[in-house]
């Protein structure tokens, strides 16, 4: 789907678009608290700051593209109210909304509209992080929070969309919170990573601050790494094996699939059994310090911070590659193979896959 088109053709018109996203129909079953969402039900929320990005002065300064990405992020920022929303001790409550809503974005787009992948996953970030700035300074560890998200979502996006969040609402406090959503647009420029991510004086400085947060980011460390270990990430039949074959020729390899193979164990059977002989193969490279593949899907986030923090034990630098085809593709190429993953597994994967973050990009 070319969206930038649709969005051009339909002219930004929101009951137009949601004949195209039929998923959003649903938000008009999903009731609001009250206190904070006054205006209704989570569809007329989100139909009111939609019309809100439109009526914004920023909105003219805006490429074609940003438009695309914020205005796409504005109809779905709440999507994960869908299946979050419950009533808690006489309140209605959404935790974690934002987190869920990007799933359930990335998990509609890849598998039923095929969205250019780069434009999906601006549109995901700024769903989960659409929350940040209205409450930012009430984090732990507020700097270091924004300058990872700056990472991976565009701040000045995120700026408009979480005021237009407010503007499209009906609550006692939107004065104060519209005031602290510009005080995020200034905190973030001190932080130099309000146009873009924050600028470090070298990768492993930027590493070490983005996965521990515990060296000064205006810090140059000096990189003593060694060697390096490549990590593929990606679906089953994305063409892991086929890309480590053409680039990766003189790498020893750590292959789960393999190791699975060897053991007589289905793709869909616990991981203990795979994962223990696997990471027990890494650590004898490691101590060599020899550099490897580590073939796997590596979809979930915890389980790529378990292999970062393992590599980083030894000394070795870590690279994630990440490969992706078509939904379509990907169904097609699951006929072809003898080690077969039912769909079931391959779309439960879906649903439950983190992008690449901060240290891992």
């Amino acid at each position: 789907m070319d969206i930038e088109k649709l969005l051009k053709q339909k002219d930004y018109n929101f009951k137009e678009l949601v004949k195209d996203f039929q998923i959003i129909e649903n938000l008009k079953a999903v009731k609001q608290n009250y206190k904070y969402h006054g205006e209704g039900d989570v569809y007329i929320h989100t139909k009111l700051v939609c019309e809100e990005i439109l009526k914004l002065q920023e909105w003219k300064t805006l490429s074609e593209r940003e438009k695309c990405i914020l205005y796409t992020s504005a109809m779905f920022h709440d999507i994960g109210k869908w299946i979050a929303t419950k009533e808690e001790n006489g309140d209605l409550v959404s935790p974690k909304h934002a987190v869920k809503g990007a799933k359930i974005f990335r998990d509609l787009v890849y598998r039923e509209y095929e969205l250019d992948s780069d434009i999906r996953e601006a549109i995901a970030a700024l769903i989960r992080y659409h929350g940040l700035p209205l409450y930012f300074i009430e984090r732990e560890n507020v700097d270091y929070d924004l300058i990872k998200a700056a990472e991976i979502t565009n701040m000045r996006l995120l700026k408009i969309l979480a005021k237009c969040d407010l503007l499209g609402r009906i609550c006692d406090d939107k004065e104060e919170l519209l005031d602290r959503v510009e005080y995020f647009e200034s905190y973030t420029k001190e932080l130099d990573c309000y146009y873009g991510p924050k600028k470090f004086k070298n990768d492993y400085t930027r590493f070490l601050y983005l996965a521990e947060n515990k060296v000064y980011p205006g810090a140059e460390i000096f990189d003593d790494r060694s060697f390096e270990v490549i990590a593929m990430m990606g679906l089953p039949l994305v063409g892991k094996d086929t890309y480590i074959k053409d680039n990766l020729n003189g790498y020893k390899v750590i292959s789960l699939d393999d190791i699975r193979e060897e053991l007589g164990i289905s793709p869909t059977k616990d991981f203990g059994q795979v994962g223990a002989l696997a990471y027990g193969r890494a650590k004898e490279f490691l101590r060599r310090k020899e550099s490897f593949v580590w073939n796997a899907t590596n979809l979930r986030r915890e389980n790529r911070q378990k292999l970062i923090r393992l590599c980083t034990a030894y000394g070795a630098k870590i690279r994630f590659v990440y490969l992706e085809v078509p939904y379509k593709e990907l169904l097609l190429r699951r006929n072809d193979r003898e080690r077969c993953v039912p769909v079931k597994v391959i779309n439960n994967m879906i649903k439950k896959m983190d992008m690449l973050e901060g240290e891992e990009i």
